[in-house]
């Protein structure tokens, strides 16, 4: 699955992560197995906005894989109105103004 920065300059392949989480400034933040390896992916106001970004990231990726497997159905009725508007396979990071605490 592909991550779009906020910003729009960036496209994170998520294979290529060891992990993606927020630091104390509430940027989101992709990990990469090599030294100094990070890329930040969007700033929010707030921690409880830089987790609901973080939870949405982790449902697109869950409604990814049961695309991948299953062509039957609307498992995008499973999921936030934000997640399943998301294209199949890519995470647009929401500015801060999408976000709801």
């Amino acid at each position: 699955m592909l991550i779009k920065s906020q910003n729009g300059i960036q496209i994170v392949n998520l294979d290529n992560c060891i992990s993606i989480s927020f630091d104390g400034n509430n940027h989101i933040i992709a990990f990469y197995p090599f030294v100094d390896g990070y890329d930040k992916l969007g700033k929010y106001s707030s921690i409880e906005k830089a987790q609901r970004v973080l939870n949405w990231i982790w449902e697109c990726y869950r409604m990814f894989q049961l695309l991948k497997l299953y062509s039957y159905g609307n498992p995008k009725e499973l999921f936030d109105e934000y997640v399943a508007d998301q294209n199949f396979g890519l995470f647009r990071m929401p500015n801060d103004e999408e976000v709801e605490e």
